[in-house]
């Protein structure tokens, strides 16, 4: 997998985006992440439930290497949900354990949206001392273009950001030249995107700027990484290039269609066909979009300021930092 060399490049770009972002993170009783080599304490949800296979992949590879994780996610799948919260009524909640490296993990489910496991972590689980990060994720499929403001992955993510903790989404793209085996191989790439994600969390964690924060105050970190097939069709981790750091593209990832059922009054069907595959959708427009990184086989990392502010100087010191 070309080693990713260029991590630190990538971490330290996003950690030196200006003395904006640092005075803004100051304002904020944030603690300070923990020294290089320290176990991360990090809050760990998904869009696809408490079950969810791609989290626990991510979930073990994170407790093997020795941080603490605490799961807090939907009990049921709520993808697509976006950003969306549960208000005003009663929300249940569920709590379990799971083997976490030398101890035990706690996991919490709840009656909820993604965007509510985060709120719901940060505010009673992690109420004395918030983690080092949130991860969502791994979600199976990519969360690129449109599909990014509707995704449950990225809405938990931006949830998190929002609060002053670091966040990240990870996604899985699916390979239009495996839909024949039901998406097979992006099932298959998990154990190596679930080890790329807990080597980027300690790389941004060992090289943290002076005020101690994993990433910029506000800013979320999307991530997608491809699935690339060998000539056997299946997944070749050594043919993935990247990171490139990305802008959020104009393409569509599914395109909804709404069916009449037959013999009835104002119901239908509700369809999400991939784009690609029987379905023609919107072609990507924007220049360095994440469905383009992620078509050519690049793990594309685009960083969202979830405050809406605009932040010109962003990409650019990542590109110039991410230079081989």
């Amino acid at each position: 997998m070309h080693n990713h060399r260029f991590f630190s490049l990538l971490t330290a770009a996003v950690l030196g985006l200006g003395t904006q972002a640092q005075a803004a993170s100051e304002a904020h009783d944030t603690e300070k992440a923990p020294a290089p080599g320290r176990p991360l304490r990090i809050l760990l949800t998904t869009d696809d439930g408490i079950n969810g296979a791609g989290m626990r992949i991510l979930r073990d590879t994170l407790c093997a290497a020795g941080h603490e994780v605490t799961v807090v996610a939907p009990s049921a799948d709520r993808s697509g949900s976006s950003g969306a919260l549960t208000l005003n009524v009663v929300m249940r909640t569920t709590r379990g354990t799971f083997p976490c490296g030398t101890g035990t993990g706690t996991s919490w489910a709840l009656t909820g949206t993604p965007a509510d496991s985060v709120l719901f972590g940060l505010s009673v689980v992690f109420a004395a001392q918030k983690p080092d990060l949130v991860i969502s994720g791994i979600n199976y499929g990519q969360n690129v273009g449109r599909a990014v403001n509707h995704s449950g992955t990225v809405g938990a993510a931006v949830a998190g950001a929002e609060e002053g903790v670091p966040s990240i989404a990870v996604s899985i793209g699916l390979n239009l030249a495996d839909s024949g085996t039901g998406f097979s191989q992006t099932l298959a790439a998990a154990p190596t995107v679930a080890a790329y994600v807990k080597d980027l969390a300690e790389q941004l964690r060992d090289t943290a700027d002076r005020d101690g924060r994993l990433l910029p105050d506000r800013i979320a970190l999307n991530v997608n990484y491809p699935v690339v097939l060998n000539e056997e069709g299946k997944f070749d981790a050594s043919q993935v290039d990247g990171p490139s750091v990305t802008f959020v593209g104009h393409a569509e990832v599914v395109r909804p269609t709404y069916l009449p059922i037959p013999n009835t009054v104002d119901t239908y069907v509700s369809q999400g066909p991939i784009c690609g595959l029987s379905t023609a959708c919107a072609a990507e427009t924007e220049a360095g979009a994440d469905t383009t990184a992620l078509e050519q086989g690049e793990i594309s990392i685009t960083p969202i300021a979830v405050d809406g502010t605009e932040r010109p100087s962003l990409r650019p010191l990542l590109k110039v930092r991410l230079r081989k």
